[in-house]
């Protein structure tokens, strides 16, 4: 787990793993009580970046709260923080790019039909056996 500290324009305590970010505002005096926020990667909808430059910078975080609605975080930040926040921007982006499991496991279902095909192909199973396998694959019923 890192943490990493802004402290211009307004003080933020980042925190994060490969698994979750963490938003924590350290301050004695908190506009709202609900600002302090944990985001699972999992519900992480997209994520952008915009390089500070003269002016402040600020990572933008679209997520899912648990009642399913979308939430919006503007993280601002001045150019000393730039190298940081461009570092967690890409662990964010590259967690969205990452194929879903229920993708992964398609691709499996496919390459399982695919060699029960084959073996079907050069005579190693009979058709019957064939749709059988194809059948339990897939999750079908008669």
């Amino acid at each position: 787990m890192q943490t990493y500290l802004i402290k211009k324009p307004q003080k933020l305590e980042i925190t994060y793993d490969e698994q979750i970010l963490a938003l924590h505002y350290p301050s004695l005096f908190k506009k709202k009580q609900n600002e302090d926020r944990e985001i699972p990667f999992s519900k992480i909808k997209s994520v952008r970046f915009f390089e500070a430059t003269y002016r402040h910078g600020h990572l933008q975080v679209l997520y899912q709260k648990p009642n399913h609605a979308l939430e919006k975080v503007v993280i601002d930040f001045d150019t000393d923080d730039n190298l940081e926040l461009r570092r967690i921007y890409t662990i964010l982006a590259d967690y969205l790019e990452r194929p879903a499991e229920e993708d992964l496991s398609y691709v499996k279902t496919g390459e399982l039909i695919m060699a029960y095909l084959k073996m079907r192909d050069e005579g190693l199973m009979t058709e019957e056996e064939f749709e059988e396998k194809k059948r339990r694959i897939l999750k079908l019923e008669d």
